[in-house]
């Protein structure tokens, strides 16, 4: 990405200089360090990376709770690298890699060769891209996409891409994006508000056609799942309502304090304080569309978290507009010109703010690398979720051996996608046992356990359902018994499950499972030995 004269938007591409090499040598340092933890770490794969990755394995364009991008990615890595923990993670600190890369030039044409090199080590050393870089999530794809079409939405509006073709290309970028996670719409929705308020300020270069070119574009983009979703009755798209919990409103002005607070440790705490200040900074088009694609997006789950709940990263999406232009104000970019020269009081607080991130994100690489948060261990330590599954495989598989069975059913998600990562490759068959007849899941729509295979009729509805034909399940996909088939059921206690039509082998007893997981927690599974009756 070349340089150019701070002070000068029409200055020709002067090369690489010193500074640029240097930051790209730190942000690719960065994902390098990242890639080490990934292989080193002890910490096993989060129940959401393995499902992904259980998705991966039969490709389709969309899947019960999520779109396909993330499972895509996955596979790719998967098919090259081999059946590892790292291989699955391994994409995403370079994938962050190429959206700092992306906000860079999107920087450098907002605010000049400064704001570029600004934007790049901002975003490699948020807190959040730092966490981000060693799991693998559905943020990271929409992430890298959002950006693509964040930059040539600048492109656009600065006069450096024609409009129409800026939109097009932005509407596509952003489709993709929607194809990794659903929050990529917020893009519409701030580039409407965007075309909206500058007409009624008097014009802009934004014409209702682009408008309708970016829309095409992106429907056209994210189609493929858009039609899967038309094909399977709207599954992903239900499971969104799900999620956000409607059903169950708080109205707690406090949830909406706790979640803007979270945003805090989300980017930084000094870098989102200083990215409040575009509030009042935008007097330019092209600042007040990095404000139409940051702010609703904050003010939308602040709502959705007064009414239920919201999680901290669903505001990410805000993040890259945010970035460029604090890279922008911190390089001296005056409202209305596109550069300018950046005051020491901007510098020290930018070098301030840059420190106090680089200095979280090297407490988080080293909190990956050894899969242990060490003295600042809470007692509800986060990383047990990706501790003891591999204890747990190893108990399933002599359970298994003992009893002469090639069918484990689990008793929730978790214990299925983290037994169906361990056991790829064999002849084991995991399951799950959906007690209300309610799928809510993956597993529960597609691998559950049915004594009756006609007890899910695809054309009958259950009376307890919530009226979704999304919550289907395929008996073809079922695990429907064959009689006298032998499993393993996994279980909470030591008395096992109600299975209708299986009958429990208690001599011997059922093996315990045992994995301490953190210091005061311990994961405790009983593998009955059951048999489907005749």
């Amino acid at each position: 990405m070349p340089a150019v004269n701070a002070t000068s938007d029409s200055a020709a591409p002067a090369g690489w200089t010193a500074p640029d090499r240097l930051v790209l040598g730190l942000i690719m340092a960065a994902a390098a360090l990242r890639s080490l933890a990934i292989v080193i770490s002890p910490l096993e794969l989060g129940v959401d990376e393995a499902q992904y990755w259980l998705w991966s394995t039969t490709f389709d364009f969309g899947y019960y709770t999520k779109p396909p991008l993330t499972s895509w990615i996955i596979g790719v890595s998967h098919l090259l690298f081999g059946h590892h923990v790292w291989a699955v993670r391994l994409p995403a600190p370079w994938l962050h890699l190429l959206t700092a890369l992306v906000l860079w030039r999107a920087a450098f044409w907002y605010g000049g060769g400064n704001a570029g090199r600004w934007a790049a080590l901002l975003w490699t050393f948020l807190p959040a891209v730092a966490l981000g870089g060693f799991v693998m999530s559905t943020d990271t794809p929409l992430l890298l996409f959002w950006s693509l079409g964040l930059l040539a939405l600048i492109g656009g509006v600065t006069g450096r891409i024609t409009m129409n073709r800026a939109m097009a290309f932005a509407g596509a970028a952003f489709g993709i994006a929607l194809l990794g996670k659903y929050a990529a719409i917020y893009g519409l929705v701030g580039i409407g508000l965007f075309w909206g308020f500058e007409r009624l300020r008097g014009g802009t270069n934004v014409t209702l056609s682009s408008i309708l070119i970016f829309a095409v574009a992106m429907g056209f983009a994210a189609s493929p799942n858009l039609l899967w979703n038309l094909m399977n009755d709207f599954t992903t798209v239900r499971h969104l309502g799900d999620n956000a919990n409607l059903d169950r409103q708080s109205h707690d002005p406090l949830n909406s304090l706790r979640f803007l607070g979270a945003q805090f440790a989300t980017a930084g705490p000094l870098v989102f304080a200083l990215m409040f200040g575009i509030l009042k900074g935008g007097r330019d088009p092209a600042t007040r569309l990095l404000l139409w694609l940051s702010l609703p997006v904050i003010a939308i789950i602040m709502i959705q978290a007064y009414l239920s709940e919201a999680n901290a990263n669903w505001a990410l999406a805000a993040m890259p507009a945010l970035t460029v232009w604090l890279a922008g104000w911190l390089a001296g970019r005056p409202a209305g010109r596109p550069t300018g020269t950046s005051s020491p009081t901007r510098t020290w607080f930018g070098t301030g703010a840059l420190a106090i991130n680089a200095a979280l994100s090297f407490v988080i690489l080293a909190i990956t690398l050894a899969g242990s948060l060490g003295p600042l261990t809470p007692d509800s330590d986060p990383l047990r979720r990706q501790r003891g599954w591999h204890q747990l495989a190893i108990d399933s598989a002599t359970a298994l051996a003992r009893h002469d069975a090639t069918m484990i059913i689990a008793d929730r998600r978790a214990a299925a996608a983290l037994l169906s990562w361990h056991f790829h490759g064999t002849e084991i068959e995991v399951l799950v046992h959906d007690e209300d007849g309610v799928p809510s899941n993956h597993f529960e729509r597609n691998l559950a356990w049915s004594r009756d295979p006609n007890s899910h009729d695809p054309n009958s509805r259950d009376s307890n359902s919530r009226d979704s034909n999304s919550h289907r399940v395929d008996p073809s996909k079922s695990g429907s018994p064959k009689s006298g088939r032998r499993l393993i059921v996994l279980g909470d206690e030591m008395t096992p499950p109600t299975l209708a039509g299986v009958s429990w082998t208690t001599v011997p007893p059922p093996l315990i499972s045992t994995a301490n997981i953190s210091h005061n927690r311990t994961r405790r599974l009983y593998l009955h030995q059951g048999v489907e009756a005749d």
